[in-house]
């Protein structure tokens, strides 16, 4: 094959990939618009336990299934301040749809020194996806130990 040529291949390839990145690109990327749930201060499981859990998370406009919120929900669970692999709760988050009038909840367990040997350099945490549908959506953050209120409403689409 001639130089000239092939090199003219080349190019109309490098092309032909610029353009299919170039226009897939946009269509891949995820818009997303983050969303957090405030802490609530919660007793735990465990000899002295207590401590703060909160969910951070993402609405996704254009997601694959409407109405969906992911959230990661978090938790500093400590002995006097000190973070304690022996500590534990289960999160419940709670939601009721204003526009639809549908309601449930996801829960997650936050324990066990969060699978990892060093404990204290991160909260524990645990993933929770709700389908709420689209609209006007209240959020209730609880624990299965007393704690304070933690409630927030923020539309979902």
């Amino acid at each position: 094959m001639p130089l000239g040529r092939l090199g003219t291949l080349t190019a109309a390839a490098a092309l032909a990939t610029a353009t299919l990145i170039g226009t897939s690109a946009p269509a891949s990327a995820s818009n997303y618009i983050p969303v957090e749930l405030p802490l609530t201060t919660t007793g735990a499981d465990g000899l002295g336990c207590s401590g703060d859990v909160w969910a951070i998370g993402n609405v996704y406009p254009d997601g694959d299934v409407a109405g969906t919120v992911d959230l990661n929900v978090r938790g500093w669970l400590k002995v006097f301040g000190v973070p304690a692999p022996w500590c534990s709760v289960t999160a419940t988050v709670n939601w009721h749809n204003l526009d639809t009038g549908a309601s449930g909840w996801g829960s997650v367990f936050l324990g066990s020194g969060n699978g990892t040997p060093f404990f204290w350099l991160a909260p524990q945490a645990g993933n929770v996806r709700l389908v709420t549908g689209a609209g006007r959506v209240a959020f209730s953050l609880n624990t299965n130990f007393p704690h304070s209120p933690s409630e927030t409403t923020f539309t979902v689409y």
